[in-house]
């Protein structure tokens, strides 16, 4: 089928709007194989799309609308076919028509169009016009050498296209918050990595059969993923003979930022994205992300920091990550979670207690990363 596409924040970058679309372009052949992707008025117009594909496309990011359409010559004659054929067969008593005309050497006015259009439509099928809470909407969008109509378009996420706003790398744990953070990241143009800290000495694939699954669902909304899985188990050990439990977790965090900060500086990231939500658990209280966070001088963002957990998870279930998030897995994390966890962090007594602490080089930690799209994966030591 043809389906059109139109954006909006695109639209407020100026003389960088052909960057911005290009790179959408890009993403979506790239996401969608076989399809063919070309400019139209307002927007995109994508031929040959799969009717199973129309929920995933609403969810790439840069994409704020979009319809099934059909596809006509800008002849009146032609256009009025096209018209009464995109009606359905339904019991409906009202409708609204909005036509536009990009092609201004059209001989009818868009308000003409609009009137002759809708005349035609009520003498066909005796429905009546309602511009506020009509039960159909048609528009009609006239170009130079084609004419769309199309009905009822659906909302995408909007945003801007993943791979606009330069590289990201995201701490993604087995749980519902960090995998939505990665696609809030991607929908505000961010090209993201990932990292998982994992409670093995060893990287295997078995025991990281979830967080892959994971980081295939993400890159179900950009083209590749690269995802890094450290091991964590002699940290962990290092960390609980040498910190009290009440401040393990905060430890563990400000190594994770350690490391990953080191990993981020290799791959040419410019931030370290989390999925913390302020006053969701112990660790992210104001003092205790502050002390987390001074771990690395590295730009934190933390796109969920104002949502609640059923703000979260609504968009989990929406991006299709919730039901993997919800796999049992046990993950460093839930292994430093003390009875009576320290809420207000003291940074001198953390970095006091730190200082016993002899974490092992990133490079002796045997970290694997996989390249990861919907399709396939290839491992690299």
């Amino acid at each position: 089928m043809d389906v059109i596409i139109h954006f909006d924040e695109i639209f407020l970058k100026g003389k960088n709007q052909p960057a911005f679309i290009r790179r959408l372009c890009s993403n979506l052949t790239a996401l969608f194989p076989g399809i063919l992707v070309h400019r139209a008025e307002g927007g995109l117009l994508l031929a040959k799309v799969a009717e199973k594909d129309l929920p995933r496309l609403a969810l790439i990011p840069g994409v704020a609308k979009l319809a099934a359409c059909q596809i006509t010559a800008s002849e009146i004659g032609a256009i009025e076919k096209a018209a009464l054929a995109a009606l359905p067969d339904l019991p409906i008593k009202s409708f609204r028509l909005t036509a536009s005309r990009a092609d201004k050497k059209f001989p009818l006015t868009s308000e003409e169009l609009n009137r002759r259009l809708g005349r035609l439509i009520q003498e066909n099928r005796g429905w009546k016009v309602d511009l506020k809470n009509s039960e159909f909407n048609l528009f009609v969008d006239v170009a130079k050498n084609k004419t769309l109509l199309y009905h009822e378009p659906k909302e995408g996420i909007g945003g801007l296209p993943t791979g606009s706003a330069g590289r990201v790398l995201c701490l993604i744990s087995g749980g519902i918050d960090s995998p939505v953070a990665a696609f809030q990241m991607m929908k505000r143009g961010a090209e993201v990595l990932l990292v998982h800290f994992q409670n093995k000495t060893e990287v295997t694939d078995e025991v990281s059969e979830k967080i892959i699954d994971l980081a295939k669902i993400l890159a179900r909304y950009q083209p590749k993923i690269k995802l890094f899985i450290v091991p964590f188990a002699e940290c962990q050990k290092e960390i609980v003979m040498k910190i009290p439990a009440d401040r393990r977790m905060l430890s563990s965090r400000r190594l994770f930022l350690r490391y990953a900060s080191e990993l981020a500086r290799q791959e040419k990231c410019l931030a370290l994205a989390l999925g913390d939500s302020l006053g969701q658990v112990a660790s992210q209280t104001l003092e205790n992300l502050s002390a987390v966070y001074e771990a690395t001088p590295d730009l934190k963002l933390a796109p969920l920091i104002g949502m609640n957990k059923s703000e979260i998870t609504k968009i989990a279930r929406q991006i299709g990550t919730l039901e993997i998030s919800n796999r049992p897995y046990e993950d460093c994390c839930s292994l430093f979670v003390a009875k009576h966890p320290q809420t207000r962090a003291d940074l001198k007594q953390l970095k006091a207690l730190e200082k016993t602490l002899v974490p092992p080089p990133l490079d002796n930690l045997k970290v694997i990363s996989y390249n990861i799209s919907m399709n396939y994966q290839t491992a690299e030591i």
